[in-house]
């Protein structure tokens, strides 16, 4: 556990680290920070189980290494990474917080910058991140709720489809067992016999059409119109409940 940076530069990754020890002091937060010279290296120890709580990565790495491709080849194998992104330029922004980055520095990184990425990271530590955890062949692995848009069985196994579309995975499992993980959340509701979607993604739905909020449009098997128009009814009053009990929480 504890803080990794990823910096191709000895110096920078040195005068990095150093800072981020200051900050950490100063807050009074006692991590460990290690520090990696290639992507090759990191993901070596990931694979082999490792799991870092904030990942510092450079964008532009030597031997033509992307921080980016890092970033994503890191979240399929820990999917709750918190991510910062470090660069001499903000021509990757956009993409940095596609793959879901919670904050991106500047090089020369100064120590308000650094304090801001601790700030997130410590905001995101506190939230609870509920997961679907699937076991896919040999290899278990775990997608956060509150970012699956819909599940779909296909060739055998399942399909889960993200927020982030970098991170869909199709998983060798099949799709009634994941089906019955899920089948008491009231937000994901099934709308054909093979395709479940979570209705927090849904931005319009009719006796035959789901439109999601990202455009996609799928299809409402006939069998299923009249469950789907009822548990999506279901689903808006479970979530008045949810904020009518965030409200009475914040006025306590």
């Amino acid at each position: 556990m504890g803080i990794v940076i990823c910096e191709d530069d000895a110096f920078e990754r040195e005068l990095i680290r150093k800072k981020f020890g200051m900050v950490l002091e100063a807050l009074e937060i006692e991590e460990q920070i290690e520090g990696f010279a290639t992507g090759r290296e990191l993901m070596e120890r990931v694979r082999g189980g490792e799991r870092y709580e904030l990942y510092i990565l450079d964008i532009l790495l030597e031997d033509k290494e992307n921080g980016i491709e890092l970033a994503k080849d890191i979240c399929k194998s820990h999917p709750e990474a918190q991510i910062t992104f470090i660069t001499n330029t903000r021509e990757y922004a956009v993409e940095a917080f596609e793959v879901g980055a919670i904050h991106y520095l500047v090089k020369p990184v100064t120590e308000k910058g650094i304090m801001t990425v601790l700030e997130r990271w410590m905001r995101e530590k506190k939230k609870p991140e509920k997961y679907l955890e699937i076991q896919s062949g040999k290899e278990s692995r775990k997608f956060p709720l509150i970012q699956i848009i819909y599940i779909r069985g296909k060739d055998r196994g399942t399909e889960i489809h993200m927020e982030q579309h970098k991170w869909d995975a199709w998983v060798n499992s099949p799709f009634h067992i994941i089906e019955h993980e899920v089948e008491e959340m009231p937000q994901f509701v099934r709308i054909t016999r093979g395709c479940i979607v979570n209705m927090e993604y849904v931005s319009r739905i009719d006796y035959t059409e789901c439109t999601l909020k990202n455009g996609e449009i799928l299809s409402i098997s006939r069998r299923e119109q009249n469950h789907v128009m009822n548990s999506y009814n279901d689903f808006l009053f479970w979530k008045m409940e949810q904020e009518g009990e965030k409200g009475e929480g914040g006025s306590s």
